[in-house]
């Protein structure tokens, strides 16, 4: 017996792992649509490969049909895909582009962040299909292999591994990262990274960069006044942004704040509407609070606590909270720095940890881990 409807924005990780949870929790009870502009589930995580090796991303499966995902979770017959890009959330329905409305009982929105800048390591606007994604990848990759020196802005997750993927596939390129390496992790593990960076002959460097390319002659000028010459492009991995101010409708607006995501309850209803739900990146982390480094532990983390309480909310039973930790979250944490060299933190003898890093998820950023069980690959794609 069907007790109610739910609609997902947002058909990435966080997006599908609220939907299987739902039908786990729920027997298949609860009517799961999936919305998402795009034909594919984009494996981000694994960006900085699929620029250094745009032949991988099918075979590995960086970017995943998403209807094919749908059907491979969909164990209970619950679970439908709508592919639309959605321009309004209300607190029961979202409208798409040219006006159709979807209505349910409860809204989930999972759909995530992107780069201020227009970068590639989250799918753009236009890259809709899986074949736009994986061209826009080529690209990409073939004008850096005609560049002589690039830089990359930021120092966070994905900047380290941009950095070392693009050194490891283009050994005489020079490679320039420009940033605070790994904002809130042990010192430590800071050291080691650059370390492990330097000995690849990436050029570590402090500072923040403005520009998002090169002056006429080449340079790049940091905010502290570092000039560097002979630059090519920048790459800028870092102006992580949201788009909750655009999707929200006037009822939801009050619950999104000045970066654009959504204030929520403990429940992750949001502060001012029972029905609606936020999990991911899209998720405004409470003052004094941290959430986990990693955005797919994190999205899957508090996906779990918004399927149960979905569930509890359509059969009226108690909601339970979510735990947000009082200390940075940064281990286990794994950085590849190309195909093979990881960076293991773990809380294991550092040789050890940079083995399994480099096993785990170096060679192919989990897939080999994740995509069967969890997506479906090799089974209905």
């Amino acid at each position: 017996m069907t007790v109610g409807s739910c609609i997902i924005v947002g058909g990435g990780p966080a997006g599908i792992h609220v939907a299987k949870s739902i039908a786990k929790f729920s027997k298949g009870s609860v009517d799961v649509t999936i919305v998402d502009r795009q034909d594919y589930m984009d494996w981000s995580l694994a960006s900085p490969r699929s620029l250094a090796k745009p032949s991988d991303i099918e075979q590995k499966g960086y970017v995943m049909p998403l209807k094919s995902v749908v059907k491979h979770i969909d164990q209970y017959g619950s679970t439908t895909f709508v592919q639309g890009s959605v321009q309004k959330i209300g607190p029961k329905a979202v409208t798409l582009e040219g006006g159709e409305m979807l209505e349910a009982d409860t809204i989930v929105i999972a759909v995530g962040g992107h780069y201020a800048s227009g970068a590639i390591w989250k799918p753009l606007p236009d890259q809709t299909t899986k074949e736009a994604r994986i061209a826009a990848f080529e690209v990409l990759h073939n004008k850096i292999s005609k560049c002589q020196s690039i830089a990359v802005a930021g120092a966070g997750p994905t900047g380290v591994e941009v950095a070392g993927e693009l050194k490891a596939a283009f050994p005489e390129l020079r490679v320039i990262l420009i940033g605070s390496m790994l904002p809130n992790s042990p010192p430590k593990l800071q050291g080691r990274m650059k370390k492990a960076l330097e000995g690849m002959h990436v050029e570590v460097m402090e500072g923040r960069v403005d520009m998002t390319e090169p002056d006429a002659d080449g340079k790049v000028t940091t905010r502290g006044g570092v000039v560097l010459e002979g630059v090519d492009m920048i790459l800028n991995a870092a102006g992580f942004v949201f788009s909750g101010t655009s999707l929200a409708d006037d009822t939801l607006k009050i619950d999104v704040t000045k970066r654009g995501q959504f204030q929520c309850r403990p429940t992750l209803q949001l502060q001012n509407q029972d029905s609606v739900f936020c999990c991911g990146d899209i998720l405004a982390v409470p003052k004094g609070c941290f959430a986990d480094v990693k955005g797919l532990m994190h999205g899957q983390q508090t996906a779990e606590t918004v399927a149960h309480n979905i569930v509890a909310t359509l059969q009226e039973m108690p909601l339970k909270d979510f735990k947000w930790s009082k200390v940075p979250i940064n281990k286990p944490m794994m950085t590849s720095l190309g195909p093979n060299k990881g960076v293991g933190h773990i809380g294991l003898p550092n040789f050890i940890e940079d083995f399994i890093a480099k096993k785990v998820k170096s060679e192919d950023y989990y897939m080999s881990v994740k995509g069967n069980s969890m997506y479906g690959k090799g089974k209905t794609w």
